[in-house]
């Protein structure tokens, strides 16, 4: 028989085995992962099961609960190993105190569990939503949460196909979003995502100069759009002509600032970093009507609003980060943010928690994150509404190309 008792929360919970890797006090809501890859990787350890640590970057997707209360105030040593109490994480309203660093509104605020931290923050992966206003910023302390488990908790869903782990999104943006849900539901945010080895994956809005040189068979165009040659899918832009462009944006809207978090990453090449070759822009622009001109001949971007990446014809071997805001000068706010090198792909990200933009380079935080003040100012497209845009500008009568090889852009609605 099932007894059912008044104000008192059936919560599932496990014993596990814990080695403390450092000697401090644990405190109750504090998240742990499965110790997933324990013992040697060709051997079955039933220990994986069992033993937890705390969140790392290669154990998020292997969330296994809360400490509960009554351990509360428990002393651990360096390098000894303790029975706790968790509780599991189960999708049917379960509400417990977790511990977190964060400002919470009842109902909006989620809550992450992040890479080397006890606390619930605002990046990570999502297990829980406050159902308290509170703030515990300037003292960390608990929160009351909904809790059920790391959104999307399990491996990637994008085939890995030929690609190194290296050339696959990165999880420090990605882990931020449900994207399942985004995926079943197209009212739960907007959503890119393009390997371009599926229909309807190119941009929806494009243009190319209508140059034709004459050939044999008729006129050949000098400009073009098309799947590169790569096995794994690739968007190609090309140009054979000075001044001349291949252009083309996605209307997937993203409210840059003042919204909900986004994030935005790409994965580029171009067949060449020598001065006064080709000019691209790879980033979030204000949707256009395409004619040519997302970058002017010498290399300044449209007056139109944008943040992203760029390569300037004057500094063929460097990409900067930049952003415009209509009638403002354009801020060069990262110059040399990476150094590319001819014909080899890279992975170039931004995300924005709400507060910040980050920038990622081959999946490591780089530069200088956009701060609230940044994008307070005049010259920042402070709360535009931004679409992935790639766009390619030739400088010199030479061959010139950039590739995309995977494209992902993605905001919560």
């Amino acid at each position: 028989m099932s007894v059912i008792r008044y104000n008192n929360e059936k919560l599932t919970e496990k014993r596990v085995r814990f080695t403390a890797a450092a000697t401090e006090i644990l405190k109750a809501g504090y998240p742990f992962c499965y110790n997933w890859d324990k013992g040697t990787a060709t051997a079955e350890d039933g220990e994986r099961a069992m033993f937890v640590e705390k969140p790392a970057a290669a154990n998020l997707v292997h969330f296994a609960g809360w400490l509960k209360e009554e351990h509360a105030g428990k002393k651990v040593i360096s390098g000894e190993t303790y029975m706790l109490t968790l509780v599991v994480p189960q999708s049917r309203g379960q509400k417990i105190p977790v511990f977190t660093d964060l400002s919470t509104t009842q109902g909006t605020t989620e809550l992450h569990i992040t890479s080397g931290s006890w606390l619930h923050s605002d990046a990570g992966k999502v297990v829980g939503l406050a159902v308290q206003t509170v703030d515990r910023s300037t003292t960390n302390g608990t929160v009351q949460a909904l809790v059920y488990g790391p959104v999307g908790n399990a491996l990637p869903t994008q085939s890995a196909r030929s690609r190194a782990v290296t050339a696959l999104p990165t999880a420090a943006i990605w882990d931020n979003f449900d994207l399942d849900s985004m995926r079943k539901d197209p009212f739960a945010g907007s959503l890119l995502e393009a390997d371009f080895t599926h229909a309807n994956e190119r941009p929806d809005n494009m243009f190319i100069d209508a140059t034709y040189a004459a050939s044999a068979a008729g006129k050949t165009p000098t400009e073009l759009v098309f799947g590169g040659t790569e096995a794994v899918g690739e968007l190609t832009l090309f140009t054979t002509t000075d001044n001349q462009a291949a252009e083309g944006q996605w209307s997937v809207p993203i409210t840059v600032s003042g919204g909900n978090k986004w994030g935005f990453e790409a994965r580029i090449k171009q067949s060449t970093i020598t001065d006064t070759k080709i000019n691209w822009f790879c980033g979030l622009m204000l949707a256009y009507g395409l004619t040519g001109d997302l970058i002017a001949d010498g290399a300044a971007l449209a007056d139109v609003g944008s943040i992203g990446y760029q390569m300037k014809e004057g500094d063929g071997n460097s990409i900067d980060f930049v952003y415009d805001e209509d009638g403002q000068a354009q801020n060069e706010h990262d110059t040399d943010i990476y150094v590319p090198a001819v014909d080899t792909y890279n992975t170039i990200g931004m995300y924005f928690n709400g507060t910040t933009i980050q920038m990622y380079v081959d999946g490591v935080a780089s530069g200088t994150a956009v701060s609230a003040v940044d994008i307070a100012a005049v010259d920042f497209p402070t709360a535009a509404v931004l679409v992935p845009t790639i766009a390619m500008k030739g400088g010199h009568a030479d061959d010139g190309d950039i590739s995309l090889d995977w494209i992902r852009v993605a905001q919560p609605a």
